[in-house]
């Protein structure tokens, strides 16, 4: 039973960031506009006659300062470290969204069908699962902190919010919200998951027809920056991204004429991972420049791929050999001077000693902490000349 738990609360911690990314895609309700008479006090874990609850008081206090309850303790010890460690950056979560983009995507099919999908992983004794789910979507995305994980329970319009485990299990598995099975080789297939799908629907949303001072592209590491490199830019980067799928989005993109006077792209690192071949990422390199100048793009800069920690670097789960990497980016300086663009990578030197990222810079081996995203963000600034970033 322990091994099902464990399983359980792991795959909890993916559903409540999915729960957390698809709700950025739902709209404002009028009828939601105003505070709640009721809040989520408890979060309750089903699985099977197995139920665990937990103070949402409790989880802030472990989100903000680390402290563990005597009932959250319980809770954790059905976690590894690595899986306490997940949990504690689930919960780090937190969205500034725009709000008709949101009213416009739920509007959509996409839109609309996932929203009743996350709300059958929620068990309610009524039939207002769609109905709670939005109304503390939309009360989690105007507190002063944003759309996270903490506000989105705290807004739930009921004392308790349920997630059936293995109904959001099941949920999780016919939707194919990961883009990649731990069983085999990773690979880019992100435009065919629903969660890429929904994300770059919004972005278009979002972006449409506007002029941007500076735009980001890139994978994971750009995506925990969020909204936070100051007025007038935008942060297109989404988990997992390879020179693949940037082509896609770029083709998405191109006819919502998005503009954008500075153009970073930071990618690689999944390139690397993904084990594209020298040819075919070059290929698709020369592909996403040639694209983002056609979107009227002036000036292109590009960010080495990210390097791993050691022990990360030998893990296939997590990250690509730092061989590999090596081999990403010599072939990018070799695009980048047929391209004519420069390769900006001064500035995040500082994460690396030796090409490697330095233990006390990431979270679990290939992400950045909070210090290492600071030093991340000062060099898109200096290239963007954007001055102090916007707190997050």
């Amino acid at each position: 039973m322990s091994l099902q738990i464990s399983l359980a609360i792991k795959f909890l911690c993916r559903f409540l960031l999915c729960i957390s990314g698809c709700a950025v895609f739902l709209t404002f309700d009028s009828l939601f506009s105003s505070s709640s008479s009721f809040a989520a006090e408890k979060f309750v874990i089903r699985y099977g006659f197995f139920e665990q609850s937990l103070p949402v008081e409790d989880l802030r206090t472990y989100a903000e300062t680390q402290q563990v309850s005597s009932e959250l303790k319980s809770f954790l010890n059905y976690l590894d470290p690595k899986q306490q460690q997940m949990l504690q950056q689930a919960l780090q979560v937190k969205m500034s969204l725009d709000i008709v983009a949101v009213d416009k995507l739920l509007d959509t099919q996409l839109g609309k069908r996932l929203l009743a999908v996350v709300s059958k992983g929620i068990a309610r004794r009524d039939q207002a699962g769609i109905q709670a789910l939005r109304a503390a979507v939309i009360l989690g995305t105007n507190s002063k902190e944003g759309l996270g994980i903490i506000s989105f329970l705290e807004a739930y319009p009921s004392d308790k919010l349920v997630v059936d485990v293995p109904a959001a299990l099941e949920i999780m598995k016919k939707s194919n919200f990961s883009s990649n099975s731990p069983n085999v080789p990773p690979k880019d297939n992100l435009s065919s998951t629903p969660i890429w799908q929904i994300e770059t629907q919004y972005q278009i949303l979002a972006s449409q027809g506007k002029q941007f001072s500076g735009c980001l592209f890139g994978d994971s590491v750009s995506a925990e920056l969020g909204n936070s490199l100051g007025e007038g830019t935008f942060n297109f980067a989404l988990n997992g991204l390879s020179a693949i799928s940037l082509v896609e989005q770029l083709k998405l993109l191109a006819p919502a004429n998005v503009k954008c006077q500075k153009t970073i792209i930071a990618i690689g690192g999944n390139d690397a991972w993904y084990g594209l071949s020298n040819e075919l990422f070059t290929e698709k390199l020369k592909e996403a420049i040639s694209l983002v100048r056609a979107m009227g793009t002036k000036e292109i800069f590009l960010i080495p791929a990210f390097y791993s920690t050691v022990a990360a670097s030998i893990d296939p789960s997590v990250s690509a050999p730092l061989a590999k990497v090596e081999e990403i980016n010599t072939v990018m300086n070799q695009v980048a001077t047929t391209e004519n663009v420069p390769v900006e990578s001064s500035g995040v030197q500082p994460l690396y000693e030796n090409n490697v990222l330095k233990d006390n810079l990431t979270s679990d081996g290939d992400h950045l902490n909070a210090e290492g995203i600071k030093i991340y963000r000062k060099a898109l600034l200096d290239i963007l000349g954007t001055g102090s970033p916007k707190k997050n």
